[in-house]
């Protein structure tokens, strides 16, 4: 493997907002897979919203939560 660079934008793929409880995570919660630009598809937690986000939303990469998991938030229209 070798280092690489690519993002912060991307497109969301699918995406589910998980209202049960899951340890360590304070439900109602948003994921979503997003096609990161120019990068590999990415699981992330989506910042500010218990919504599903329709497939094609753009988003970007905004950093990484408590847990060490990728964030990102939504972008544009």
């Amino acid at each position: 493997m070798s280092p690489a660079t690519f993002g912060p934008k991307g497109t969301v793929f699918s995406s589910t907002v998980l209202r049960i409880p899951v340890p360590g995570r304070t439900p109602p919660f948003t994921l979503a897979y997003v096609d990161v630009d120019d990068g590999p598809r990415i699981l992330a937690h989506v910042a500010g919203t218990d919504e599903v986000l329709v497939p094609g939303r753009r988003v970007a990469l905004s950093g990484w939560n408590e847990n060490g998991d990728p964030v990102v938030a939504r972008s544009g229209p």
